[in-house]
C-alpha cells in the first residue's frame, strides 16, 4: 500500500466516523417535509377528519391556551395554534402515525397526559379523529359548511357535538375559564336566559366572543344551537334571578327527579361517579349522562341507560344496574327515567314552590326518600346500614335525630342525600314538619 492509497483510506474512515458520530447524536424524529397548502374541498366527506374544521377547533379549546400551548407560553417549546406550528413542534409521525408525540400524550393516565389535569381529558372518540388526520396524511384540509339538517336537532346528536370540539375545553367543570361551566345546568340555563349563549356565538356586539382564540362557528352551527335554546326547557333553579316554571305532572324533568335518582343509586364510588367511571360511564350530571350513558332521546328500549335498569336486579350479574348487592329500581323510579326519554331526554327543571300547609308521609315525605335516599338506603346493603324503605324505617332515624342531623348537613352528622345536593329548604321543611307534627303515618 502507498502513501497516497493510505491517506485516502484514512480520510474515508475519518468520513464514516463522523457520519456515524452525527447519526448516534441524534436524539429526535427525522426531518419530515409537508405541503402546508391548504386543501379545501367543496363538501365534507364522513371518511375523512378536517383539520380546519375539527381537529384545530379542539386543540384551540383544550391545548392553545394560556400557560400551556399557545404561541406565549410554548410550554416545552410546543405550540398548537396553526397548522405549521402543530407540525413543527407536535411530533408528527407520517409513517408511525400512533407514534406521534402529539397523540401519545393524550393516551397518558399520568401527570404527562395532555391536556393535565385538571382540565377535561380528550375522549376515546376525540384521540382516534385525531390519529385518523394523520394517518390521513396530516394534511392542512378543510371543507365547506355541509348540507345544513336542522329538522330534528337534539342535544345529544346535534348540540353537543358542537360543545365537545369547541367549547368543554375551556368551559367544564374541570376547566371552568371565566368561571363558566357549560356542563353545568344552572350556568348553562343562565347563558341561555340572558342572551350570552347565542350573543357569544354570533360575535354579537357587547358580547365576548367565542370560541376564544379560534374561527367563529359555522352558520349551521350556530343555527343548530339556536333551533335547540328555542325548543328546549331549560330554566335555572336559582342563583341567576331566574326561577323555573311550574311543574307540569305529566312532564319527567331531570333536575327534580331524574338527576337525584342517578346520583344516589349509580353514580357512588366505584361505579358511575367522576372518579371511577365504571365501562367509561359517568351519571353525574346531564351532559356526562348523555354523552356516555347510551340515551337515544325518545327510544328507551333504544337506550342502555333504561334496559339495564329494566333487565331486573339482584343478581350477580355486572351488566344490571344497580350491581348487586344494591337494590334494583322499583317499577316507578324506572318509570319516571322510561318517561324522561320518551319526552326527549331534555336537561328541565321546574319549581314546584313550596307548599307545606299540608304535610303527609304519603304524599309529601316518601316521595322525597324515593328520589333521593332509597336507592342507597335499600336492598341487602344499605348505605350505613340504614334502611328507609317504609313508614316504621323512617320513624326510626326521624326519632333518634339522624335524619335532620344528615339533610340540614349539621356538624357530626353525615350530610346527606351522598353523591348529590343537599336538599332544599322547602323539602328539609316538610321534613322538619312531619316530625314536629308526630311522624304520623298518614
Amino acid at each position: 500500500m502507498n502513501v497516497r492509497t493510505k491517506s485516502s483510506n484514512m480520510g474515508l474512515i475519518l468520513v464514516l466516523i463522523m457520519v456515524s458520530l452525527l447519526i448516534g447524536s441524534c436524539t429526535h424524529a427525522p426531518i419530515q417535509y409537508f405541503d402546508n397548502t391548504p386543501v379545501v374541498s367543496n363538501s365534507c366527506s364522513a371518511d375523512t377528519v378536517y383539520f380546519q374544521n375539527e381537529i384545530l377547533p379542539l386543540l384551540n379549546s383544550t391545548c392553545a391556551t394560556t400557560g400551556c400551548h399557545n404561541a406565549v407560553s410554548a410550554k416545552h417549546d410546543v405550540v398548537l395554534t396553526d397548522y405549521n406550528s402543530v407540525m413543527h413542534t407536535g411530533g408528527i409521525n407520517l409513517a408511525l402515525p400512533s407514534e406521534s408525540k402529539i397523540y401519545k400524550v393524550l393516551l397518558k393516565s399520568n401527570d404527562e397526559r395532555m391536556p393535565p389535569s385538571p382540565a377535561q381529558a380528550w375522549t376515546s372518540s376525540q384521540a382516534n379523529r385525531l390519529l385518523t388526520w394523520i394517518s390521513q396524511g396530516a394534511i392542512n384540509n378543510a371543507c365547506l359548511e355541509a348540507a345544513c339538517d336542522t329538522t330534528h336537532v337534539t342535544f345529544k346528536a346535534s348540540v353537543d357535538p358542537i360543545f365537545q370540539t369547541n367549547c368543554y375545553g375551556c368551559h367544564s367543570a374541570t376547566n371552568a375559564s371565566g368561571n363558566i361551566d357549560l356542563t353545568n345546568f344552572d350556568q348553562l340555563a343562565i347563558l341561555i336566559n340572558n342572551g350570552s349563549l347565542l350573543g357569544s356565538i354570533r360575535h354579537d356586539a357587547g358580547y365576548s366572543p367565542m370560541p376564544k382564540g379560534s374561527s367563529k362557528l359555522s352558520d349551521c352551527e350556530i343555527n343548530t344551537i339556536a333551533i335547540w335554546v328555542r325548543d328546549t326547557t331549560l330554566t335555572s333553579s336559582g342563583g341567576g334571578g331566574s326561577t323555573g316554571s311550574t311543574c307540569d305532572p305529566d312532564t319527567v324533568y331531570f333536575q327534580n327527579t331524574v338527576l337525584p335518582l342517578l346520583t344516589s343509586g349509580c353514580a357512588v364510588s366505584g361505579c358511575h361517579d367522576a372518579t371511577t367511571r365504571k365501562h367509561g360511564v359517568q351519571l353525574t350530571d346531564y351532559s356526562s349522562i348523555m354523552q356516555t350513558g347510551g340515551v337515544s332521546a325518545g327510544n328507551p328500549n333504544g337506550s342502555k341507560l333504561y334496559t339495564i335498569l329494566s333487565s331486573g336486579g339482584g343478581d350477580k350479574d355486572d351488566d344490571i344496574m344497580p350491581p348487586y348487592p344494591r337494590a334494583p329500581f322499583t317499577t316507578d323510579q324506572k318509570n319516571i327515567v322510561k318517561n324522561w326519554i320518551l319526552q326527549g331526554a331534555k336537561n328541565n327543571f321546574c319549581d314546584s314552590g313550596c307548599d307545606t300547609t299540608n304535610v303527609t308521609f304519603s304524599g309529601s315525605v316518601f316521595p322525597i326518600v324515593e328520589t333521593y335516599c332509597l336507592s342507597c338506603h335499600n336492598g341487602n346493603s344499605p348505605g350505613g346500614g340504614i334502611y328507609l324503605r317504609n313508614y316504621s324505617d323512617l320513624v326510626a332515624v326521624a326519632n333518634n335525630g339522624k335524619l335532620m342531623g344528615s339533610i340540614r348537613h349539621d356538624q357530626g352528622y353525615s350530610p346527606m342525600p351522598k353523591n348529590g345536593n343537599k336538599l332544599s329548604d322547602c323539602q328539609i321543611a316538610t321534613f322538619n314538619i312531619w316530625i314536629k307534627n308526630g311522624t304520623p303515618n298518614n
